[in-house]
């Protein structure tokens, strides 16, 4: 906790300086909040980053990889024994999905349904190849430049500027769950988390939100990265001295847990680092 000394005395995040109860239980706070996000950096190094580099994948993922290189085919049972999966109906779910999204076929073989891949083995599923024109995320003009649904849009345009293949976007005004942008270039994953920049309330300043949001986008790519040590990461911000200020802080994480900053400027500009 050496490093974080300095960012537990000095941010005033959480600092109130009408009451020294409340700026002593805010600072409290702010000492548990980068405690436990060491804690996540270790547990990381020590259980996920040594597994094989690689991404963990989805039983869909697993079926298509098998059937892609065994176009003899294979039946429920078989697939899920292959596969180590602890129920039979875990491969016959996903092998009915995938035949509806016309990538498989299923049909009888000596009085039992087999599944047999259709697409080119050496290709991804087909009906992931979205066209970017299939998933649109608009520019707001009656929202301000800095809106995390505008800069979801200006990195979105960025990405596919950059050949990178739009997977999904989420719905900012309904407020979606799940990762904000992902895309894909060259078998290569991006996931972003997107966040806008705040207005502020009556009670609350800009700067003392916008540190509350950074931290949720810092907490979104340490989940992620705990989803998978292979995908690449991003978060994505207005260009805001607010948001500099704690990118230059936590400087150091950035190099352990591998992601980009996507900076969002006013004429929509986009700069990665």
């Amino acid at each position: 906790m050496g490093r974080l000394g300095g960012l537990v005395n000095s941010d005033p995040l959480f600092l109130s300086p009408k009451c020294h109860q409340k700026s002593v239980i805010s600072t409290f706070l702010e000492y548990f909040f980068w405690f436990f996000l060491e804690s996540i950096l270790l547990w990381l190094y020590t259980y996920i980053m040594p597994y094989d580099g690689g991404e963990r994948m989805t039983i869909k993922q697993r079926i298509m990889d098998y059937l892609r290189t065994h176009p003899e085919g294979i039946d429920d049972d078989s697939l899920a024994n292959v596969l180590g999966l602890k129920q039979r109906q875990q491969a016959n779910s996903r092998c009915r999905e995938l035949e509806k999204a016309g990538v498989v076929e299923r049909r009888h073989v000596r009085g039992k349904i087999h599944n047999f891949w259709q697409g080119n083995p050496q290709t991804p599923l087909q009906q992931d190849s979205l066209c970017d024109e299939r998933i649109v995320q608009s520019y707001s003009i009656s929202e301000p430049w800095y809106w995390e649904g505008n800069v979801q849009a200006q990195v979105v345009n960025h990405l596919v500027s950059q050949k990178y293949l739009i997977r999904s976007v989420a719905d900012t005004r309904s407020r979606q769950q799940g990762k904000d942008i992902v895309a894909e270039r060259d078998g290569k994953k991006l996931w972003i988390t997107a966040k806008g920049y705040p207005k502020g309330t009556e009670r609350t300043k800009p700067s003392t939100q916008a540190g509350h949001w950074f931290k949720q986008a810092v907490f979104d790519v340490l989940e992620y990265r705990g989803e998978s040590a292979g995908v690449e990461l991003g978060i994505a911000l207005p260009d805001f001295p607010r948001y500099s200020s704690l990118a230059n802080r936590i400087a150091w994480l950035k190099p352990i847990v591998k992601f980009d900053y996507y900076w969002v400027q006013e004429d929509g500009t986009v700069v990665c680092e």
